[in-house]
């Protein structure tokens, strides 16, 4: 098990089912053979679905409460922040079909991000005054990811308050799965 933080994390259970992206992206993934990566190191797979690509507008510690999730031509971004500087607890689990890496950012003592044994599931536990917290991960050409499990003080986020890339939409349902392109 790979900790990025000391400290200790109870895993998130999480139930399989799913909602999938809202505002139009398509979401789906044809059964068959998984993206294969590419001689050149990169995926052959067609890109994410839009509404996660782009960093979100405006945002910056103390921006509206929640968990920030964007992907750029360096990867997958997960951000956390709120309004204040009392205490929240923003916990989640990110799974992927295929193995993920993954490096802190702007950790502090107490937070937690742990990737399982076998890479393909992420933890997280950060600890937020109202700064930033978060992790930056990039998958071995992943067909989809799902995030789940998603809290703040140990009561379930609501969707309002997960922000999804450049225009900072907001899933229909918790848990959510990210497709990439058809």
């Amino acid at each position: 098990m790979f900790m990025v933080a000391a400290g200790s994390f109870a895993a998130v259970a999480a139930a399989f089912a799913f909602a999938t992206i809202p505002a139009g992206a398509a979401t789906t993934v044809t059964a068959g053979a998984s993206p294969s990566p590419s001689k050149s190191g990169g995926c052959d797979a067609a890109p994410w679905v839009s509404v996660v690509q782009g960093f979100p507008t405006g945002f910056s510690a103390q921006s509206p409460g929640g968990d920030y999730l964007w992907h750029d031509a360096k990867g997958f971004h997960l951000r956390v922040t709120h309004k204040g500087t009392e205490k929240v607890v923003f916990a989640g689990v990110i799974t992927s079909p295929v193995p993920m890496g993954m490096e802190p950012v702007k950790l502090e003592k107490g937070d937690v991000a742990t990737l399982s044994k076998d890479k393909k599931t992420i933890t997280y536990k950060f600890n937020d005054f109202g700064f930033v917290d978060g992790i930056d991960f990039h998958t071995a050409c992943a067909p989809w990811l799902r995030v789940s499990g998603l809290t703040a003080n140990g009561k379930k986020l609501p969707t309002g308050r997960v922000f999804l890339g450049a225009h900072r939409k907001h899933p229909s349902a918790i848990p959510f799965v990210i497709h990439r392109n058809p």
